[in-house]
């Protein structure tokens, strides 16, 4: 069947509105979601438990960050303040604790998830406690037994 000359320009007017709409909602679906973020915390828990932006948050044998405030998590690093504390200034540290910022990185996948293994610390420190401090290491990470 063929349209009369008058209707044409409005059925293609249409059908390019159809495919631009189209085309439209091909661009706003939503990308793949990024895995989960996580740090293994072993605070309160000798295992270690997945968290994502804990309030507290154990950085090594030596180490312990509290009244955590996260600035931003993930997907390649995590940045927050918070009250460093640990064995290497007691006890002047047990009740007044340093003012430090804390930097999470270095996400490796486990299972489908991501988590971070190091850590870097910036707190203003007596010159004898941060020759002894760990202001970076190593964090833990799940692993298959």
């Amino acid at each position: 069947m063929r349209l009369p000359a008058a209707l044409r320009p409005a059925v293609l007017c249409l059908a390019a509105l159809s495919l631009a709409a189209c085309a439209s909602q091909a661009v706003r679906t939503a990308p793949a979601e990024e895995a989960p973020i996580y740090v293994l915390n072993l605070y309160g828990d000798e295992n270690g438990r997945n968290d994502q932006r804990p309030p507290s948050l154990v950085l090594s044998e030596f180490s312990t960050v509290s009244g955590m405030s996260w600035r931003s998590w993930g997907p390649e690093r995590a940045v927050g303040v918070g009250r460093l504390s640990g064995t290497w200034c007691l006890p002047r540290c047990q009740d007044h604790p340093y003012g430090a910022t804390v930097t999470l990185s270095d996400v490796v996948p486990y299972r489908g998830d991501g988590y971070f293994t190091r850590y870097a610390i910036k707190a203003s420190l007596p010159a004898a406690e941060r020759e002894t401090a760990d202001l970076k290491g190593s964090l833990p990470a799940p692993q298959d037994e």
